[in-house]
């Protein structure tokens, strides 16, 4: 496993196609992906985990583009 960590989100952050891909890429339901994203709203960092790097990195160039900022 390996773990990636959203810091921050910018302005306009694509929420449901963030949810989307927390789902997708993650080891998580999509209840927990909204939990998740909600979370960031909120302010706080939220870390994720992922079964490969591959996967981890596909989500981050996808998260990156809906507007989510990394650590």
């Amino acid at each position: 496993m390996t773990k990636l960590t959203m810091t921050s989100w910018k302005k306009g952050l694509q929420t449901v196609s963030l949810i989307e891909a927390v789902k997708q890429y993650s080891t998580g339901s999509l209840i927990r992906a909204k939990a998740e994203v909600e979370r960031l709203l909120a302010g706080e960092s939220v870390s994720l985990e992922f079964s490969s790097e591959s996967a981890r990195d596909e989500f981050r160039e996808k998260a990156e583009a809906c507007g989510a900022i990394f650590s």
